[in-house]
């Protein structure tokens, strides 16, 4: 069993406060040789990494001193948001494999397309991206989405207004209205849920044409309901402060992908370099009783 040692050794947590502490663990004699020796092929290790540590820190000083900072840890969680919010765009395009060599134009298209949203209503533009995102999973509303105010632009409105009007969150608006507009015919049933309604002959009408092959026409008479009925809502509730708040956090954004490849690399290096040292010094020394 190991012998529990009761040593004092105070040493400050940089390359020389280090060094200091490797000294005093040498001094520790024959006792504590065991501990002395693992404890100071700990903290060679650590020393070895502040070392170098600090001249990768070194290389891009300011900017990852920033993002470290409130005000740079807040731009770089903004940056991320955005760029998970358009990943879930890109892989959605990509997985449904509608688009082939213009998926990524089309990615772009619709997360501006969320943006412009945004600064006219004010409604988060990451909300309206996750928007956009369920309504791509509806493969027959999803290949409008290169055209540009078409039946996918249109749906991705119509979620806001319907939510605008009190009819639940634009996102689980999204989820009927791609019901509705990936199969016209069930979907009436699906938007009467949503307070949207139809007359007999609408829905007579939208039914031939699904079954003539007719679905673009079909889903105009879907889309043309809904807009009668809360078109332009979103726009007309908007107030100027929450139109500003989108405006400031996609100047946030910029900025905090500014500051994304330094805070990565400021990461790694913590992940890679100083928590696992920390983490074998800590063990080391709960092995030994120190």
């Amino acid at each position: 069993m190991a012998r529990a040692l009761g040593v004092n050794i105070v040493s400050t947590f940089d390359s020389k406060g280090i060094r200091k502490a490797i000294n005093d663990f040498k001094k520790l004699g024959a006792t504590g040789a065991s501990a002395g020796t693992k404890a100071t092929f700990a903290l060679r290790t650590m020393d070895k990494a502040v070392t170098n540590g600090a001249k990768n820190v070194a290389k891009f000083g300011l900017m990852a001193g920033a993002a470290f900072g409130a005000v740079g840890f807040g731009l770089v969680k903004v940056a991320e948001a955005a760029a998970t919010s358009n990943a879930r765009i890109e892989q959605i395009n990509k997985s449904m494999g509608l688009f082939g060599g213009a998926t990524q134009q089309v990615t772009d298209r619709l997360v501006k397309l969320a943006e412009t949203q945004a600064m006219a209503t004010g409604i988060d533009r990451n909300a309206i991206k996750e928007t956009v995102a369920k309504l791509l999973t509806f493969k027959e509303l999803a290949a409008t989405a290169t055209e540009v105010g078409g039946a996918f632009d249109r749906a991705t409105q119509a979620a806001i207004d319907l939510s605008a009007a009190g009819f639940g969150e634009a996102t689980e608006n999204a989820t009927q209205l791609g019901k509705a507009l990936n199969d016209p015919i069930k979907g009436i049933t699906a938007l009467n849920r949503s307070g949207v309604t139809f007359t007999e002959q609408e829905k007579e009408k939208i039914k031939a044409l699904v079954e003539s092959g007719k679905m673009l026409e079909a889903q105009d008479i879907l889309l043309k309901a809904v807009e009668t009925q809360v078109g332009g809502t979103a726009v007309a509730t908007a107030n100027a402060s929450d139109q500003m708040r989108q405006g400031l956090g996609m100047a946030a954004e910029s900025l905090g992908t500014l500051l994304l490849p330094a805070f990565n690399r400021l990461v790694d290096f913590i992940n890679n370099k100083v928590v696992p040292n920390v983490q074998r010094f800590a063990d080391l020394v709960g092995e030994e009783g120190l």
